[in-house]
């Protein structure tokens, strides 16, 4: 009446009549009849159970994978095997929807111990299925799940008849959803037959929907990650971008005195004299330096531009034979995508032949050993969804202007800061830092944002989104011709605080002819103003100075004498007070540094106008 299966369940397998082995549950009781023992044994099948059990088995592995892991990537080698071990799959393979270059590619698999790592796998690996070809490519184009009971063979299955000859019978396979679009399909092959099942089928749909809701989470999750990196960015760069304003706002005021005395000399000394090659040195590093000047106003947001609007295209196609000879095209290959059906957008050409120039220039250097560089345009829309290549983009429409090469990318750390000022990972000698942080000012002044895309040893892509305009296309207009200099008779009111430059200013007019009455700050041309009895054809004056701001007393000045004209000349071309006061850029307004030259033909401009009543 004792022994060890006596009074006990215990699970066996059992083999069915026709060779197939089953899970059964096996009870054996001992009953005493007299002396005698008899026993009994009841056997059940047990087969629906331990389906039911693997199922929960599997679905709380994948539960738990998917809460640990942080990344698709991360996560489907561990899906693949619990599923695979818990389900007795005997391959899964993990097929990743290739955006680029639209096909599905084997991102991941995972074979039971049982199956031989062979060409077939090795092939796996490799292959590519477009939409529709295949099980994968079906379920890619449907959607939806699909089941076989044996695999598929035929010229629209490669692969199949390589999976059959290794013993592959079942197949099936779920599409990954992040969103509305399909990410990728997990396929699974088993060596036995396999029968469709109702309930493995919604499992397996529930899975996909487990896996595509971490995807689109992690998806999220590093857009924010990125949110919160590009805040602490455009922080910093607001910080550095005054510093930077501020200091070339200085600069300006030096560098137009030692610009504009350099020229003054260069005027009074003769062809052969001994200082000339020495002042003419002076002057080029003056330039050199107004140019750094620029670019941190450029990066500061507070350079002037000119506004119109633009046909991206045409601009870019207008800079493809500087563009071939600045990449060398012995070592980089350069092609254009430019959508026909681009529309215009509003910005300063200049500055985005600038912008453009900077990004080649960039990417050729990432391309030391050669590569291809790609400049792309065409509209875009942003919604609400969750976008990885457009992270911080406003919702709105938009023309991108994309710059990709393939080149040696770059790592999360020097992405971080690759847009502040004077930073670079060129050797010296090779650059001063500039480049980016210009096209960084210019896309922020023109009201555009920038997104980049870069991993080590894959390349970069910088992607540029500009406001759409429906306007039409400013035309292009021919630089305007510097006339004679024609000598002056009028008199004109100078305010300007700092003595160098208003030291010359008023020596560069009176050489040409101007009468020039002189003034420190706005009191003492307001004084200057009322002492003249005769006519002040011109008020000159500097923006941003104590006690009172150049528009200020424009406008005190403009009371008592209506027919004045007014000219403005700062280093802060986006200063308040132009806000303020309504001054307007193109017409009367002179940006430091300047020249000799360019200041008389300002004022001659500015004279022989005509008055807006």
């Amino acid at each position: 009446g004792a022994g060890a299966i006596l009074n006990r369940r215990i699970e066996i397998i059992a083999r069915h009549r026709d060779g197939r082995e089953f899970p059964v549950e096996l009870a054996v009781s001992p009953a005493k009849i007299g002396d005698t023992y008899i026993f009994s044994a009841f056997i059940r099948d047990i087969t629906d159970r331990r389906r039911a059990e693997r199922r929960l088995v599997c679905q709380y592995a994948v539960t738990r994978v998917l809460s640990e892991a942080t990344t698709l990537e991360e996560a489907v080698p561990k899906v693949l095997q619990a599923v695979g071990e818990t389900l007795e799959w005997d391959l899964c393979v993990f097929w990743r929807v290739d955006k680029a270059s639209g096909v599905l590619r084997c991102l991941d698999l995972w074979s039971a111990p049982s199956v031989p790592t062979d060409s077939f796998i090795e092939d796996t690996w490799q292959r590519v299925l477009t939409r529709g070809q295949g099980l994968p490519g079906g379920i890619w184009a449907s959607g939806k799940s699909a089941w076989a009971r044996n695999v598929v063979m035929g010229p629209n299955s490669p692969g199949g008849a390589q999976a059959r000859q290794n013993g592959f019978h079942g197949t099936f396979g779920f599409p990954i959803l992040v969103g509305n679009e399909i990410e990728g399909v997990i396929e699974f092959l088993s060596r036995q037959v396999q029968e469709p099942d109702d309930e493995m089928l919604k499992m397996m749909k529930d899975i996909g929907l487990k896996i595509g809701q971490f995807a689109e989470g992690a998806r999220t999750e590093v857009v924010l990650r990125e949110t919160e990196a590009q805040l602490r960015q455009a922080q910093r760069m607001e910080a550095v971008g005054r510093l930077a304003g501020g200091m070339a706002h200085d600069f300006n005021n030096l560098l137009t005195v030692i610009r504009g005395y350099s020229e003054l000399l260069l005027g009074r000394l003769g062809p052969s004299d001994a200082m000339r090659k020495d002042t003419e040195e002076i002057k080029k590093a003056a330039d050199r330096a107004a140019g750094l000047t620029r670019q941190l106003l450029s990066f500061s947001r507070r350079q002037f531009v000119e506004t119109k609007v633009l046909d991206l295209n045409v601009l870019v196609a207008n800079m493809d034979g500087m563009l071939r000879r600045l990449i060398g095209e012995d070592l980089v290959e350069l092609s254009a995508e430019l959508d026909p059906s681009t529309c215009p957008i509003k910005a300063d050409s200049g500055q985005i032949e600038q912008v453009v120039m900077n990004l080649v220039v960039n990417a050729r250097d990432a391309m030391t050993k050669g590569g291809r560089l790609t400049i792309e345009t065409r509209n875009v829309t942003i919604g609400e969804e969750v976008r990885l290549d457009a992270v911080g983009v406003p919702p709105g429409s938009y023309v991108l202007l994309a710059v990709r090469d393939t080149g040696h990318g770059m790592d999360t750390e020097v992405r971080s800061h690759l847009f502040e000022p004077f930073f670079t990972t060129k050797e010296k000698g090779r650059g001063t830092g500039l480049g980016l942080s210009t096209v960084y000012g210019i896309v922020q002044q023109s009201g555009g944002s920038i997104t980049v895309e870069s991993a080590p040893g894959q390349g970069s892509t910088f992607r540029i989104y500009f406001p759409r305009v429906e306007q039409e296309v400013s035309e292009m207009r021919a630089g305007v011709e510097t006339t004679a200099s024609i000598p002056g008779r009028e008199t004109i009111l100078l305010v300007e605080d700092e003595p160098a430059v208003r030291g010359l200013v008023h020596e560069t007019l009176r050489l040409h002819g101007y009468t020039v009455l002189v003034a420190r700050h706005g009191i003492e041309a307001l004084l200057a103003s009322a002492k003249c009895v005769g006519p002040i054809h011109l008020l000159l004056t500097d923006v941003v100075m104590p006690q009172m701001s150049g528009p200020e007393v424009a406008e005190k000045i403009l009371t008592a004498r209506p027919d004045i004209k007014v000219l403005y000349m700062s280093g802060y071309p986006d200063h308040p007070v132009f806000d303020q006061h309504g001054v307007i850029h193109q017409t009367g307004f002179l940006q430091k540094p300047f020249s000799p030259p360019v200041l008389v033909q300002k004022v001659r401009e500015v004279l022989d106008s005509v008055k807006a009543a």
